[in-house]
């Protein structure tokens, strides 16, 4: 799988820096975290056909999204058919922000910049199932699809698809993160407006 990096256990801490004062963590220097990284905002594989971070950017979050995304892994490994997480998107630079809402100004599917994204405060995370390779597994759609189809309700779609989607919901409410009705990926932690709007580059 592309542009997808494991977390090894025994990664070792990066120094510290702005990310880390603003009590930002490099989700890829965490222990007990193995989950899958895959920024498609890196890549040209995103709405809008071009990379918005930098190629070796790197996935923060803030640490209370830190211990909720723990929390929701330990879940998702004690499912009857376990399995972990690969991250899409997580703490986003205030710039990013202003280049997705050139590209798709409905504050439907961007939040404005005026207005700041919840992931400009790094309490929240675009993530999928996956396997424990790093595949993803069957969901509604693809990231960033904005239609009905990846509505948390929309209820036209294969019964194991809609099963996982509603274990997914469980599982991350259960670790402390509220959804989005416009998307089935996208998760906010509880305290998020306690945070400030960061505008440090995620590299």
């Amino acid at each position: 799988m592309k542009h997808v990096l494991f977390l090894l256990l025994c990664a070792l801490p990066l120094a510290a820096g702005p990310l880390e004062d603003a009590h930002l963590v490099n989700v890829q220097t965490v222990e007990d975290l193995p989950v899958f990284v895959s920024l498609r905002y890196a890549t040209p594989n995103n709405f809008t056909g071009k990379p918005i971070y930098a190629p070796d950017a790197q996935c923060y979050l803030h640490q209370d999204a830190i211990d909720g995304l723990k929390k929701a892994v330990q879940l998702a490994a004690a499912e009857k058919e376990p399995f972990t997480f690969c991250l899409w998107d997580c703490y986003r630079p205030a710039a990013a922000q202003q280049k997705l809402w050139a590209a798709k100004p409905n504050p439907s599917y961007v939040a404005p910049p005026k207005k700041g994204s919840r992931h400009s405060r790094g309490m929240s995370v675009d993530l999928t199932p996956c396997d424990f390779n790093g595949t993803p597994l069957p969901m509604p759609t693809d990231f960033d699809n904005f239609t009905k189809k990846a509505h948390m309700d929309y209820p036209k779609l294969p019964a194991d698809v809609l099963a996982r989607r509603e274990t997914l919901k469980k599982i991350m409410t259960a670790a402390g993160f509220t959804y989005t009705r416009t998307e089935w990926w996208h998760f906010d932690k509880t305290g998020w407006k306690d945070k400030p709007l960061l505008t440090i580059d995620n590299q």
